[in-house]
């Protein structure tokens, strides 16, 4: 059978071992009748979704069908043992590293890392999977974006898009974040959606379940039609439902969210809560001029 071949990071990675529920990249595969093989996972950098890339590729045909979920081009991955830690957004990224780690990111972070250089990077790893796919004679690549791929915070960066020209690379109409995930958001009762989830979403790969069947069928429709998969247009999507009130309804929880993610989230909140540790240490406002996520 056929494959649809992912790399990308938690808008695309596995529920839990034992959750049966299937996500937008299962139900897209179903509707394109392709097996699933999904190498995305929680917290991933570009530079490692395309390093596995680049020891897969080979083994593909030119049945298969190739699907980078590219995620915010200001993650980097640090630690070669360690590939989910690699921004400083991060809640609890000092629990995680040690105290020489987190000065090596912070040193990073303040005084090398800027959006400019960030997407010049990308622009090369674009370029790249756009000379693979033709050198391995595959289908061109779908591109869907977890985040805007230009970090618009006063850079001209628009020399940077002539990914959008590429022949084997056919990148998304919008992206995930803009598009579907903040929307989802009910401003008038909650400010953001950290008021909501205080660092603990209880969504499957950061979308509501009526969202995963909406996303499943414009993936595959993308891929059916070799044209960009549609985020803009806005029919169907579910809007302007969250806010952090929700953990009182139950009906809601059981159709639109991860029940475990809220039972989880209700300890983490009770006995381990912490603000950002950028936020601890007075630098989030810093780390925000800069577009990271």
């Amino acid at each position: 059978m056929s494959k649809l071949f992912i790399v990308g990071d938690s808008f695309a990675s596995e529920p839990p071992v034992g959750d049966e529920y299937k996500p937008w990249f299962r139900q897209a595969g179903e509707l394109l009748n392709l097996e699933v093989e999904n190498y995305a996972m929680i917290g991933v950098s570009q530079d490692w979704c395309f390093w596995k890339l680049s020891h897969h590729l080979k083994e593909l045909t030119a049945d298969d069908q190739v699907l980078v979920v590219m995620t915010h081009p200001g993650r980097f991955w640090f630690f070669d043992n360690k590939p989910q830690m690699t921004n400083p957004n991060i809640v609890n990224i000092d629990r995680e590293l040690s105290k020489e780690e987190l000065e090596a990111v912070k040193g990073y972070m303040m005084y090398i890392q800027r959006p400019p250089l960030d997407t010049q990077f990308m622009s090369y790893r674009l370029g790249w999977l756009n000379s693979q796919i033709e050198r391995y004679n595959l289908k061109p690549a779908h591109v869907l974006c977890a985040f805007p791929l230009i970090v618009n915070i006063g850079y001209d960066l628009s020399n940077h898009e002539d990914w959008k020209e590429y022949k084997n690379v056919i990148i998304s109409k919008g992206d995930l974040q803009t598009c579907v995930q903040i929307p989802e958001v009910d401003k008038t009762k909650s400010k953001d959606e950290y008021a909501v989830w205080k660092g603990y979403d209880c969504r499957y790969n950061h979308l509501l379940k009526t969202n995963h069947k909406v996303l499943a069928k414009r993936v595959a429709d993308g891929i059916q039609n070799a044209n960009n998969i549609d985020l803009i247009t806005e029919d169907n999507w579910l809007r302007g439902v969250i806010h952090d009130g929700i953990f009182d309804e139950q009906d809601f929880i059981d159709k639109e969210l991860e029940q475990f993610a809220v039972t989880s989230r209700a300890k983490y909140i009770k006995d381990n809560f912490q603000e950002p540790w950028m936020d601890r240490i007075g630098m989030i406002d810093f780390f925000k001029k800069k577009g990271l996520r």
